[in-house]
């Protein structure tokens, strides 16, 4: 692989260490090179892996091997990751993607998404897709090894229209990198504003859960003051931090003046198919390295 000119995945470095891991380190190490597909990462990148699956070494090899085939197989969801390319302007353009100031008590990280746009035809989804998971690589970057993390979808504005721009392939892929392949501890996913037609978005999306993601799910049919603390919100929601719409923008700015490069670099961390040794035999994961390689994604 050729030289990378930043120590990814954090553009300024992982500081601190995490101590007491080195043994585990080696032996991920060790299997690493058993694994030729696999691209060369630094420890940095181990350490995320690592602390994301509270060091342990098995499902630590199970997400390093999920991240990569995935950023590999769909191409369209994990390339063109330049945050000036006009089609990742348009979702920046029509969603706010903000991480909120203040932690929660727990000192987990607070993200909330919702549309900015509610005009359905401009949306689409495997875009926003690509678009979500560059806001988090450049999260991960910027908060190291964070305790979690807290989610808030707010869903005022969506309609049936926003329903019919899903596209399945974009959609499998996307709850498969977050269930196995995403290294960060999630720990809860609040969807408030909830609408009419959840149901009809939940008979979509529940086929695709096979993991204990459905139970960080929690529904509300109020606003975010109805899941977190009213001192962690923006005043769009009566809170005392800034606007989302000042956050977004503060953050975008910092994606597009500080992360264009890292992002488009970010592209060469894949697995290279190839040189894959063994094939999976079984499982969800072996169903999922084949299949993509035929789907075309909107």
């Amino acid at each position: 692989m050729a030289a990378t000119k930043y120590s990814h995945p954090f553009l300024r470095g992982l500081k601190p260490v995490p101590e007491g891991y080195e043994s585990e380190l080696q032996e991920i190490r060790e299997w690493m090179k058993t694994q030729p597909h696999l691209p060369y990462i630094s420890d940095e990148y181990l350490y995320l892996f690592m602390h994301s699956n509270f060091f342990k070494v098995k499902e630590t090899k199970d997400t390093i091997e999920s991240y990569f085939t995935l950023r590999a197989n769909t191409p369209d969801l994990f390339t063109n990751r330049d945050p000036l390319l006009p089609k990742n302007k348009t979702i920046l353009d029509i969603t706010h993607m903000v991480a909120l100031p203040k932690p929660t008590a727990e000192n987990y990280n607070l993200l909330l998404y919702r549309l900015a746009d509610t005009d359905y035809s401009k949306l689409n989804f495997a875009d926003a897709v690509r678009v979500f998971c560059m806001f988090n690589d450049v999260k991960l970057s910027e908060d190291g090894l964070s305790d979690g993390y807290v989610v808030i979808f707010d869903m005022k504005g969506c309609s049936l229209g926003h329903l019919t721009r899903l596209t399945l392939p974009a959609l499998r892929a996307f709850m498969h990198y977050i269930q196995n392949a995403h290294p960060c501890r999630l720990r809860k996913i609040h969807v408030v504003n909830t609408v009419s037609f959840i149901n009809q978005v939940m008979c979509i999306v529940k086929p695709l859960i096979y993991s204990n993601l459905i139970n960080l799910l929690n529904f509300s049919s109020e606003g975010p003051a109805s899941v977190v603390d009213l001192e962690l919100l923006p005043e769009d929601y009566g809170g005392p931090q800034p606007s989302v719409k000042q956050l977004h923008e503060e953050q975008r700015r910092n994606m597009e003046n500080n992360y264009r490069e890292w992002l488009t670099e970010s592209e060469m961390f894949k697995v290279d198919e190839k040189k894959r040794v063994k094939k999976p035999s079984k499982g969800m994961f072996a169903s999922f390295t084949s299949s993509f390689k035929s789907l075309d994604i909107d």
